[in-house]
């Protein structure tokens, strides 16, 4: 059986000196590489933009600090041509995530990370999903056609063992919708609609299956 995958696809992080929010010349090219991913990418799905901090300070300080930090990577990712419209949100969790836990000044902790987001939130309906006519293109359709093969996959393993309905009724629906989606070509009225519908479908059999 294949697994439901919903995890956000990691573009790269930027590291700030202690008590900074402004880009050091490391963190200067690393913002480089990132945007040239980015555009490169030519991704449908919206970039989420993340600050964090080290453990030294209050935790309404570190909130804030992080905050800043994220915002000054998200302007410099557009200043250097990333597309603007895919920059989903810029949010902070301060000192909340360290990646070493410890109290003192870590580099490592001073960071804000960039991801594509897979838009695999349980959705109560296809319209939640952001996504617009210039959307469509290579990206998208790859994405339709893997989210496809998998729903097609575990559609016929719940058919042949009758386990978890729930899931069993939601690949039948992702199946549907996505093996719909891919059949219309990009000009088609309808593509965008059934894309949303693949994309909701498909997050609500992640959500059954556990994802």
């Amino acid at each position: 059986m294949l697994p439901v995958m919903g995890f956000a696809q990691d573009i790269g992080t930027v590291n700030f000196q202690f008590d900074s929010d402004q880009l050091d010349a490391e963190g200067r090219q690393q913002v480089e590489a990132i945007a040239q991913k980015l555009i490169a990418a030519q991704s449908y799905k919206p970039s989420v933009v993340i600050g964090y901090t080290d453990a030294v300070g209050s935790n309404a300080y570190n909130l804030d600090l992080g905050r800043r930090r994220a915002q000054t990577v998200a302007n410099a990712l557009i200043a250097l041509g990333a597309p603007v419209d895919r920059i989903d949100h810029v949010e902070s969790r301060g000192e909340n995530e360290l990646l070493v836990n410890v109290a003192t000044a870590q580099r490592s902790n001073r960071r804000v990370t960039v991801t594509l987001d897979d838009m695999l939130a349980a959705c109560r309906s296809y319209r939640e999903i952001q996504l617009s006519q210039s959307n469509i293109g290579a990206s998208l359709e790859q994405d339709l056609r893997q989210k496809l093969a998998t729903a097609v996959q575990q559609y016929q393993s719940f058919a042949a063992t009758g386990g978890n309905g729930p899931a069993y009724q939601m690949a039948g629906a992702a199946r549907e919708d996505c093996g719909i989606a891919v059949g219309f070509d990009g000009g088609a009225s309808r593509k965008l609609e059934y894309s949303k519908r693949c994309l909701c479908s498909y997050a609500r059999l992640s959500v059954a299956m556990g994802g």
